[in-house]
């Protein structure tokens, strides 16, 4: 029985043995228990039980270019997502006797890119765009048999199933959607025999994650943009609930008042929660027809078209008979109301904020977090990276199964970071703790490993730990046998690993694993609008903390702050906002507890002038934010106060001291001509 390295990859050193092995297995004599790789002798088997023809010598198939153009407009989406890495392949390849190639889940060549001279070789045996190369038509090749087994395999020369394609070495991944595991595609690159490399295929599997990240991206904007358009429409529609469904048909969101309305009109949680829905649009292929379940009626549903195209369809579902309004409510409520908008629940409430930037990288994060995908979250910083980073952990499916393991990469020295990643056995090193000690890796197997500053790895580290992603397999220090482990990677970096990768001292494979999706966390400086609601909830966690009442942040504050750039982000504000509470013993935290470097901001900002006084200064200051703030929200004085934290009539005095009344009614009159 081969390892498994071997199962993996092909020996060229069996090259004769292979080719007389086939001889005799076309012949009628099958081949030797355990010399071929397993997939290639099941692969072997399914051809010469299909009748594929061991003699071939090309694809037999090529569409002709007007079926290749529909072809490659059905697939459209696949080959935008594809096209960086189809550059990148032409610079990187064109020299290297390979071809990289796209194919659709039919087995239909796409595009092909590489070295112009294998481009011209591959002619040869048709392995070119619109030929078909299926198993069953072509026999076992990388692209046929990585779709009919669904797995990444590299096929190697005698072990193509049809003569004519033996002198060629293979290597291919099929690409899914993340959302669904559909199979939308494949990946291979191929060359003659002598281009052989292993490496080829770590190449592909890379490329192919890369290509599956730009697709789910795609796929979490488009989401995004229909949940927006749920929340847009909440004031004009019914108030039994919302379902969400996306541009597929699939539902994507229900949210908490859907369930009790379908509960009561007597549909139970499995009609529902696995829906699917078609819906016939001017863009929908030819012949496709609107279809709905049973329980939904057409007239609940409501399409989402954004610039012109579908994305998506929102249901409204009707306000359900016989149940207390104060289940189900539809009204603006009170009080408690409020607040729950204000305060997120379940496991984004850490999360504080209603910028623009933040509700999308939040979104990005929900939808991502039922994906069994590594994700990359890139920001400054003190952006709050590891609470992203608990909360994907808390609400995927991994959340309730296993825990939330976190390493910071920083500053560890190279043998440190080794044994805290993999662990070591006893006698591993000078000093080893006797019973050993076991590795983060493998204390976050069945849940979640968060890798914060993963792009200070060392170099000669990397490799270790993608074997570990890549294989499943842990070896402590000091042992020769593996530990199997099943984690989530949620890493972390505020480098640009581009350019660590560009500058040799990140591993492009490894880039390709850690990056699958990526969320972008916004600077403080890029959503200062959340700025009030972050100082109100740390004010009140320091409260709680050190046992004080709980403290309100004077306006002028709040638009001192607003002046400051907040070079250490949220982690940043918290410190000076639990240090002002402290330093104070009023009711109301004032200006003369701002540390001086937010104090030099905002005058700095208005440049009163050295004869000009700190209160000059800071009236400049606060007369800049409420006309910031107006032209901000239309001329809404309502939500000006509100953001500002302050009365409407405290408003209203404010812009006649300043003189802001034509200011207000020109944002008004463009707000009307817009």
């Amino acid at each position: 029985m081969r390892d498994a390295d071997a199962q993996r990859f092909p020996d060229p050193k069996e090259g004769r043995q292979i080719i007389d092995v086939w001889e005799r297995f076309v012949a009628g004599d099958g081949a030797p228990p355990h010399f071929l790789r397993d997939f290639i002798e099941r692969s072997w088997w399914r051809c010469l039980s299909a009748g594929v023809d061991p003699g071939r010598t090309q694809s037999p198939l090529v569409l002709p270019g007007e079926e290749r153009l529909l072809l490659r407009e059905r697939h459209r989406e696949l080959i935008e997502a594809t096209a960086p890495v189809m550059v990148q392949a032409r610079d990187f390849l064109s020299e290297s006797g390979t071809i990289m190639m796209l194919i659709d889940p039919g087995g239909v060549i796409l595009q092909a890119e590489g070295d112009p001279g294998a481009l011209e070789t591959a002619m040869d045996i048709r392995l070119m765009p619109g030929a078909d190369w299926t198993e069953l038509t072509c026999g076992t090749n990388a692209i046929g048999t990585a779709l009919s087994t669904r797995a990444p395999v590299q096929v190697h020369g005698g072990e193509h199933f049809c003569a004519g394609i033996k002198g060629w070495t293979c290597s291919a991944v099929v690409v899914r959607d993340l959302t669904s595991g559909e199979i939308l595609g494949a990946l291979d690159v191929s060359g003659l025999q002598d281009t052989y490399n292993r490496h080829c295929l770590a190449l592909v599997i890379a490329a192919g994650g890369r290509i599956e990240a730009q697709l789910a991206a795609r796929e979490a904007e488009l989401r995004a943009r229909i949940l927006d358009a749920g929340l847009g429409r909440l004031s004009r529609i019914a108030s039994g609930g919302l379902l969400f469904f996306d541009r597929k048909g699939r539902l994507i969101r229900a949210d908490a008042r859907a369930g009790l309305s379908l509960a009561a009109m007597g549909i139970e949680p499995a009609e529902w929660r696995d829906a699917r829905i078609t819906l016939a649009t001017s863009d929908s292929p030819r012949g496709t027809r609107s279809w709905l379940p049973e329980w939904l009626r057409p007239e609940w549903v409501d399409p989402v078209v954004d610039r012109g195209a579908p994305v998506g369809a929102i249901v409204a579902l009707p306000r359900p008979l016989h149940v207390g309004t104060s289940t189900v409510a539809g009204g603006t409520g009170g009080a408690n109301a409020r607040t729950s908008a204000a305060q997120p629940i379940g496991p984004f409430g850490d999360v504080i904020g209603t910028s623009p930037a933040l509700r999308q990288a939040v979104e990005k994060a929900r939808l991502l977090a039922d994906l069994d995908v590594p994700v990359l979250l890139r920001g400054e910083t003190g952006a709050g990276k590891e609470v992203f980073a608990h909360a994907i952990h808390e609400s995927g499916r991994r959340g309730q199964q296993g825990p939330f393991v976190a390493l910071n990469c920083g500053g560890l020295p190279r043998d440190i970071l080794a044994s805290e990643l993999f662990g070591y056995v006893e006698g591993a090193f000078t000093g080893a703790r006797r019973s050993g000690m076991i590795g983060k890796i493998e204390a976050a197997n069945k849940g979640t490993l968060f890798l914060d500053e993963i792009g200070e790895m060392p170099l000669d580290v990397q490799p270790f730990f993608l074997r570990a992603l890549e294989g499943g397999e842990v070896y402590p220090v000091g042992s020769n046998s593996p530990r199997r482990v099943q984690f989530r990677l949620i890493a972390a970096s505020n480098r640009d690993l581009d350019a660590e990768v560009a500058a040799g001292r990140f591993r492009m494979d490894l880039f390709y694993r850690v990056s699958v999706t990526s969320i972008r966390i916004p600077s403080l400086a890029d959503r200062k609008e959340d700025i009030p609601a972050l100082v109100d909830y740390f004010s009140r966690s320091a409260a709680k903390r050190h046992a004080i009442p709980v403290r309100r942040f004077d306006p002028d504050v709040l638009i001192a702050f607003d002046c400051y750039q907040w070079p250490g982000n949220i982690r940043e504000l918290r410190n000076v906002v639990e240090s002002m509470v402290l330093l104070t013993d009023r009711d109301v935290v004032g200006l003369e507890t701002l540390p001086a470097e937010v104090a030099a901001a905002a005058q700095r900002k208005f440049d009163p002038g050295p004869t000009t006084g700190r209160a000059v200064g800071l009236e400049a200051v606060e007369r800049e934010a409420i006309a910031q703030a107006i032209r901000r929200h239309g001329g809404n004085l309502k939500r000006v106060a509100s953001e500002l934290r302050i009365s409407k009539s405290t408003l209203y005095a404010k812009i006649r001291k300043y003189v802001l009344e034509t200011a207000l009614q020109e944002v008004r009159l463009q707000g009307r001509d817009a």
